[in-house]
């Protein structure tokens, strides 16, 4: 995967950065959505939605379906997310590095690399059911955000969103990829731009 500042054929790769749907882009799944792009590319595009927790879910519920022992630890009640309208039977895991599987786990690039005293902050991407077991054993990532399905673009279609004002762009960062109260992302993603939520309309700008 290429970095987020990365430029092919003069496409910019937004990898590693935050959409937030306008207001006229209405209707589900992606009202009022903040997705965190995963990859993004001149041919495609793909990112997971942050902030629609899937309601009477929880991580101990999910495990528990999908018959994995979590031994005699008590059951998480990690929030399970809806990340988008395209296979979401499936499971994908937005991490922090300090957990990898090889050949599996896929570090993705950000604007954030490194943390204070030189450590890593980059973000990783895992999509097995090995991180499941290990995050019910405790030997999985410090923090993690789990999604059923993602968000996925076609050539050229993200960039007709763009134009369209459909989405704004706006710097992603570990504090707001794992903030505790997820229904208040989109706000606090707008936040960063210096946009309230009030002042948008569905004809507004691209930042």
């Amino acid at each position: 995967m290429t970095g987020p500042d990365a430029m092919t054929d003069d496409h910019l790769s937004l990898q590693g950065q935050f959409l937030i749907a306008m207001p006229g882009l209405s209707g589900e799944p992606f009202e009022h959505s903040v997705v965190y792009v995963c990859q993004h590319d001149e041919n495609h595009a793909m990112g997971l939605i942050l902030n629609q927790p899937i309601n009477g879910l929880n991580f101990g519920k999910m495990i528990r379906e999908l018959g994995i022992d979590s031994g005699d630890r008590a059951p998480s009640l990690q929030k399970i997310f809806r990340g988008g309208p395209v296979q979401n039977d499936r499971g994908f895991v937005l991490h922090s590095l300090d957990y990898q599987i090889d050949n599996i786990t896929v570090e993705l690039g950000g604007p954030f690399q490194e943390g204070q005293d030189g450590e890593e902050t980059g973000m990783g991407l895992t999509a097995s059911r090995d991180i499941l077991v290990d995050l019910s054993s405790g030997s999985g990532p410090a923090r993690s955000v789990i999604a059923l399905g993602y968000a996925g673009w076609g050539p050229g279609q993200l960039e007709n969103e763009l134009s369209a004002n459909a989405w704004l762009v706006a710097p992603a960062s570990q504090e707001l990829i794992f903030l505790s109260e997820p229904e208040q992302l989109w706000s606090a993603a707008l936040a960063t731009l210096g946009v309230e939520p009030g002042h948008l309309s569905g004809v507004a700008g691209r930042a």
